[in-house]
């Protein structure tokens, strides 16, 4: 069986958790399938692990809530410079502080 690995990421200009389900709403935080994800310049070399894990993200200095990771894609931006794209569930779930 494969170790979960989770990652901590910070939510840079996140006010909360409701902006933070607020901007992974927006089309300009999904992928072409309409799932939230985050990209990443580096592809985690860990993938199988990770892929068993979650985001847990940083609000204001605190862990406030963690996503599922569904999948890596590759995508390549404008620059020709292919990223990872760390496809998540929708849902937010809050931490306890």
């Amino acid at each position: 069986m494969t170790a979960q690995l989770h990652l901590v990421k910070l939510s840079v200009g996140t006010e909360d958790v409701d902006g933070l389900a607020k901007w992974q709403a927006s089309r300009a935080a999904q992928g072409p399938d309409g799932l939230p994800r985050h990209v990443t310049r580096m592809w985690p070399r860990r993938e199988s692990e990770v892929l068993t894990g979650s985001i847990y993200w940083v609000i204001r200095g605190v862990i406030q809530c963690r996503q599922e990771i569904l999948r890596l894609d590759e995508v390549t931006g404008t620059d020709g410079i292919r990223r990872c794209a760390i496809v998540l569930d929708p849902a937010l779930t809050r931490t306890q502080g």
